[in-house]
């Protein structure tokens, strides 16, 4: 039976995909209006979209409409295929409660359960939007669509730390959605490559037919389709990052925020025998379906599109223990067309959204992903299988253990570096020079994390960007203080492209726009303040180490 610790740990990590499980250990009620059908007191709203009427509900202060289809369910011969509009319906459809969220297996308990009553589907892109109570179509407010983490292979939109009704209130419309999970999200192959001209990004191309959804429906309730701005968190972030560089998600958005993670990080994400590149992701698919006796050609296909999707989700989970290998968990791919082959060097030339963006990381990011129980020679393990030899020795060289637990830090450093802060910092210099970037830095530990050695762990900052602070038990005046803080300055940039303009949060601090020469980052802890970025050094040693020198700017 695991220790108290053992279990607090285990629960902490599968923040990554489901940060408000949390709640749910802490003892926080998960229920929220809502949830079931609107009560007799909650005023029905008919929304008429492109595809049909959907009926929602006004609830505290907030108008909500849920589980909208944005595409046909993926299965059959929409499996491992691009997403396809939803089939026109005339009859209003309720929209008061949740979709299905997409196959994943659980990490502890089934508490991925976040929301009780939210089923599993094949049938599961569908997606939910918040508006600020009397919002009615042509007001042309701000829209924030949240990209959801979870490591490619799990979470949903419906989680309930991604609640959007505190961001609605400032003015904003919120959208969270669904998108394919697992192998039945990212599984490549030369078969589909060769149908579709692109292969493993099924997850990628159905976050785009979202952001399509919203661009062409939005105004109906509220929003304007020209200010749409695209974020995400951990995975989520990494999507962000995809998007920017994607040609099909061109024009969708004017801004993007990203929370911890990069498509940087495709290449050497520890934990995955997955790639980004497009020849060994295909490699691993053909593996993948060798497992179930399938051949990659056009008979192994069909029969793959027949498989149960449970199957499929059981076969590629998420890996939440990054000093454990997870064969069969699925990354999207570089193919070429919906992510370049060369994220880089595409934006050294100029080729990606140059839209403003907001974007950081926390500073300690890898200490939920590697378990204290673990050996030194797992660690050790863990950084040569995702590093490679060659830069595992550099790493080891530079940042040697040292103490009781040095082992354990360098692994958690490791991930830090790897799959958050270095790519972050590596893609804000790129970034930079065609559009304006804040950066910031969170290095506020709640007293979860505190309480367990975790610091500023991956996801903490979640509860604030949302204004969901008693999912986390955060109620210290520090943290109240903090997250009013957050939640504004988010909000602002989603408004204006500007963490600075409009209203004003607690602390005067302004946040600086960054520049390479001269890295300023906006430190949010127990003090908020602009501050040269600390471990740059170490941030660029990793970057030049896993992605290589930064490439010199084309075409200015």
């Amino acid at each position: 039976m695991p220790s108290p610790t053992r279990l607090l740990w285990s629960l902490l990590k599968t923040s990554f995909a489901f940060p408000a499980l949390l709640c749910l250990a802490f003892g926080a009620s998960p229920a929220r209006a809502g949830d079931g059908p609107h009560s007799e007191e909650a005023a029905s709203l008919t929304v008429e979209t492109r595809w049909g009427p959907v009926v929602g509900t006004e609830e505290d202060g907030v108008r909500v409409w849920r589980g909208i289809p944005y595409a046909l369910a993926p299965e059959g011969e929409r499996r491992f295929a691009p997403p396809e509009d939803p089939k026109p319906w005339t009859e209003p459809r309720d929209a008061t409660r949740f979709g299905p969220m997409s196959f994943q297996v659980p990490l502890e308990n089934d508490l991925n359960k976040t929301r009780p009553g939210v089923a599993m589907s094949e049938d599961s892109l569908n997606l939910n939007v918040w508006a600020p109570t009397g919002t009615k179509a042509g007001d042309a407010l701000p829209v924030y669509v949240f990209i959801h983490g979870g490591g490619f292979g799990l979470g949903s939109g419906s989680d309930l730390l991604y609640d959007g009704a505190e961001l609605a209130k400032e003015g904003i419309i919120v959208v969270t959605f669904n998108y394919r999970l697992g192998a039945a999200g990212f599984l490549a192959s030369k078969e589909t490559f060769r149908l579709y001209g692109t292969t493993g990004n099924w997850g990628i191309l159905d976050q785009i037919k979202a952001l399509e959804w919203v661009r062409n429906n939005i105004r109906a309730f509220g929003g304007d389709p020209d200010k749409v701005t695209v974020g995400g968190e951990s995975a989520g972030s990494v999507s962000v990052s995809a998007l920017l560089l994607s040609p099909p998600a061109q024009g969708l958005f004017r801004g993007a925020i990203m929370e911890s993670g990069t498509i940087l990080a495709l290449e050497n994400w520890p934990g995955y025998f997955s790639f980004g590149e497009r020849e060994k992701a295909v490699c691993q698919g053909a593996l993948f379906l060798s497992a179930l006796r399938l051949k990659d050609d056009g008979e192994g296909l069909k029969l793959a599109r027949a498989l149960d999707p449970e199957l499929l989700a059981e076969l590629s989970p998420f890996n939440a223990d990054f000093d454990k290998s997870a064969p069969f968990a699925f990354l999207p791919v570089k193919d070429g067309k919906v992510i370049p082959e060369d994220a880089q060097g595409e934006m050294a030339r100029g080729n990606f959204a140059r839209v403003k963006i907001l974007i950081g990381f926390n500073l300690d990011e890898g200490s939920v992903f590697v378990s204290p129980e673990s050996s030194p020679a797992e660690f050790q393990k863990m950084i040569l299988l995702s590093f490679g030899p060659k830069a595992a020795e550099a790493f080891w060289k530079r940042f040697p253990p040292e103490g009781k637990d040095g082992y354990l830090q360098r692994a958690r450093e490791a991930v830090a570096y790897s799959v958050f802060s270095a790519g972050t910092k590596r893609l804000a210099d790129l970034h930079s020079r065609r559009a304006e970037v804040h950066l910031y830095r969170f290095s506020h530990a709640p007293e979860i994390g505190r309480s367990l050695g975790l610091g500023a762990y991956h996801s903490a900052e979640l509860p604030m960007v949302f204004g969901n602070l008693a999912l986390m038990g955060y109620d210290s005046e520090k943290e109240r203080r903090l997250g009013a803080d957050l939640k504004i300055r988010f909000a602002n940039f989603i408004k204006n492209g500007d963490p600075n303009e409009g209203a004003s949060p607690p602390t005067q601090a302004v946040w600086p726009l960054y520049d390479p020469r001269k890295p300023l980052a906006l430190d949010l802890g127990d003090q908020v303040e602009a501050v040269e970025l600390p471990d740059r050094d170490n941030l660029d040693f990793m970057a030049d180490l896993l992605y290589g020198p930064l490439p010199a700017a084309e075409n200015e």
